[in-house]
């Protein structure tokens, strides 16, 4: 064993050089190993010097592979991914019940989880481990079973359905309206702060675009406070900092328990819906089969 450590690697930098070579540059191979663009170059330098060769051409920003890398890249991925499939084999003996969803935020923290005692009621023996985030992850290299991801529906390498589509509307907090209000038109916004949704996924769902589509004509910028995360633009509502824009399906439930209020139409739609998605050519297992059907069940209110 010995012989084999001093021949072989260390794994780390395996595992940076097929994430380099399979995304064709470091800044996205760090973000997905969650280490720096910094941490991911030493490791690929560290490589190189024990294998003695070049493996990526370094053109401008990206990185190609050589001739060598090339033919160390099939062999790596290869053997990589007949570990990480031995190794799911083995965590699956041991955990045959566990379904991994993902989720972005506000369908996770708004839509999802109030609705989990339901299915683990159902369920009890089934274990469900939820990954919040607006961030798209690889589902097959996750080790994903089920994501919930909002959109238009069109997202290369998965394949999926539509659960529910949303509107668009202002919300506030009952408090915010009865000291701040009354909000009569949509051009009274104007003179509230705006609580924003920031990031690719809302680009074009934003104030800006609400705002637009309401007919508001403004003079000046609007006040803005924006947050990468919808569960903070929510927390901040109901803290009384602003007006927030609520997506149906995903503020219902804070508004029938009267912890939101809609002080002002119109809804718009945008198109976009929570699609169900899963990774083509994967089978699911009974399990996640029995959470696919339960998310079906519940889309429909």
């Amino acid at each position: 064993m010995a012989n084999l450590r001093q021949r072989l690697p260390p794994l780390n930098s395996l595992v940076a050089f097929e994430a380099v070579a399979r995304h064709g540059g470091i800044t996205r191979a760090a973000e997905e190993l969650l280490v720096t663009r910094e941490a991911v170059s030493r490791q690929i330098h560290a490589l190189e010097d024990f294998l003695g060769v070049g493996l990526f051409l370094r053109v401008h920003r990206a990185v190609e592979l050589t001739a060598e890398g090339e033919r160390f890249r099939a062999t790596v991925a290869a053997s990589l991914d007949e570990m990480a499939r031995a190794s799911d084999g083995l965590r699956e003996s041991g955990a045959s019940s566990r379904v991994v969803v993902m989720a972005t935020i506000a369908v996770a923290s708004f839509w999802l989880t109030p609705r989990l005692p339901a299915f683990r009621e159902r369920h009890p023996d089934i274990e469900i481990r939820l990954r919040a985030s607006d961030i798209p992850l690889d589902m097959r290299h996750e080790g994903i079973d089920l994501g919930l991801r909002y959109g238009a529906g069109n997202w290369a390498g998965q394949t999926g359905i539509e659960l529910f589509a949303t509107e668009t509307f202002p919300v506030c907090a009952p408090d915010y309206l009865a000291a701040r209000g009354p909000i009569a038109r949509p051009d009274d916004l104007l003179s509230h702060t705006l609580l924003n949704l920031d990031g690719p996924t809302h680009a074009g769902e934003d104030w800006t675009w609400w705002l637009d589509g309401a007919g508001v004509r403004a003079d000046k910028p609007p006040r803005i406070l924006g947050f990468d995360s919808y569960a903070n633009v929510i927390q901040a509502t109901l803290d009384g900092q602003g007006v927030a824009l609520g997506f149906s399906r995903i503020v219902d439930g804070l508004i029938e328990r009267r912890q939101l209020v809609r002080p002002v139409g119109p809804a718009l739609r945008k198109g976009h819906a929570v699609h169900l998605v899963t990774a083509p050519g994967v089978a699911l297992s009974p399990p996640a089969e029995a959470f696919r059907a339960w998310l079906v069940e519940n889309a429909g209110g």
